[in-house]
């Protein structure tokens, strides 16, 4: 007899799969007795990989049609049973593929007609992240449980400045450039930070090298960390940095993890009751056009 296994459904931006590890984490804890798949994309199965929440971690490339991400999922997965199917995702997508374990006789979760156990709350598109997940849990009696430390996702393998420092995230995906705030903003905060005796650090991606240049260039006190840094190396830093501000972006949610002053600045085109980072430390501020008095709002949260 094929012993069943637990499947966990989760794709997505960095940001949102950060915002996820709590739930995955109660569904462990749920779970601990039985052996737990996550179905995911790169890169998230080398940033998961790390943790003792899985017996596997299955990687697809998600298609156009979702009919033949079914191929895959059944080339990959056809091996196994599976007793409970949570799909953290609840996209339409990723909902069609429940009528895949349906029909094995999983037990699944998430939303849709395919969902044996559905969050069917009509206020779900309104409620941030975590609140909808655990709200979509506790329907299958599973109590959420917030997972203090990361430790395991750490990388020591970076430089830690030996004066006080602050990150910078002043770039985003380059697919959502409306989300970052005016480059002149994030010059204004290291000019306040220098004058402060707090070392700015600029951390991003390959998407944004061009800007982390320009500011780097701006005063030779500011270091460039950009492309040079990977998620464990940013998580190490977080837990040593004075503070950190950037954008609504993947990277601040898992600096937010750190627990230290996280100052995460939204424009209108996101909304941070439904997907802002959390942790001890969070401060939300809007961005209103208006770059002195936000300035003046951002100035006032580093003296604090």
């Amino acid at each position: 007899m094929i012993e069943k296994k637990v499947l966990i459904i989760k794709f997505g931006g960095l940001g949102d799969v950060i915002l996820s590890l709590d739930s995955i984490f109660s569904i462990f804890k749920h779970h601990e007795a039985r052996d737990i798949v996550l179905l995911t994309e790169q890169p998230y199965d080398d940033i998961l990989k790390a943790c003792s929440w899985f017996d596997e971690i299955i990687v697809i490339k998600r298609t156009y049609f979702y009919y033949l991400d079914l191929f895959q999922i059944n080339n990959k997965l056809s091996k196994y049973k599976f007793s409970h199917v949570y799909d953290l995702q609840t996209s339409k997508r990723t909902s069609y593929y429940l009528k895949y374990f349906s029909e094995m006789c999983s037990i699944t979760n998430g939303i849709g007609k395919f969902a044996k156990i559905s969050h069917d709350n009509p206020k779900r598109n309104f409620m941030h992240t975590i609140q909808r997940q655990k709200e979509q849990l506790e329907k299958c009696n599973i109590s959420y449980r917030r997972k203090e430390s990361f430790k395991w996702l750490e990388d020591n393998n970076v430089k830690v400045p030996k004066e006080k420092f602050a990150l910078i995230i002043p770039g985003g995906s380059g697919k959502r450039k409306y989300k970052r705030m005016p480059l002149s903003v994030f010059k204004k905060v290291i000019d306040f930070l220098i004058y402060k005796k707090i070392k700015p650090i600029i951390i991003g991606s390959d998407d944004d090298e061009k800007i982390c240049s320009l500011l780097s260039k701006q005063n030779n006190q500011v270091v460039n960390y950009c492309s040079k840094t990977s998620i464990g190396n940013l998580l190490y830093l977080s837990k040593y940095a004075h503070l950190s501000i950037g954008n609504d972006t993947g990277p601040m949610h898992l600096i937010a993890r750190g627990n230290k002053k996280t100052i995460v600045l939204f424009t209108k085109y996101s909304n941070p009751s439904l997907c802002a980072p959390t942790g001890k430390k969070v401060v939300i501020l809007k961005f209103d056009n208006d770059n002195e008095s936000f300035l003046i709002k951002i100035k006032k949260i580093i003296e604090d």
